[in-house]
């Protein structure tokens, strides 16, 4: 198949599914200007603080987070996002079970 069929659609949040032992993703874009990676948390779980060579938009596909920045923690639920800005230290909870979608 060549890169302009089109592919069928679906879901991105069946793109990758959850692990009890440590949080999973599946790359679903990478063209060499953007990233688009789906990650699946269960309740409790987390992303260890990390920062961001790029601006990233966080968006949650199902289930609930909190993301911390600085001194200050965000909720964010099933169809909001925030901007994590590039080289800013973040750490995200799954605060139930969680897909995510990060764009950069």
């Amino acid at each position: 198949m060549n890169s302009s069929t089109p592919l069928p659609a679906a879901r991105l949040a069946d793109a990758t599914t959850s692990d009890t032992a440590k949080f999973q993703s599946t790359m679903v874009l990478n063209n060499g200007n953007a990233k688009a990676i789906v990650f699946a948390l269960n309740a409790g779980q987390d992303v260890p603080t990390h920062s961001s060579p790029v601006v990233a938009l966080f968006t949650v596909l199902e289930g609930e987070a909190t993301v911390k920045m600085k001194d200050a923690v965000h909720r964010v639920a099933v169809g909001e996002y925030i901007l994590l800005p590039m080289g800013v230290d973040h750490h995200i909870r799954a605060t139930s079970d969680l897909k995510f979608l990060l764009v950069r």
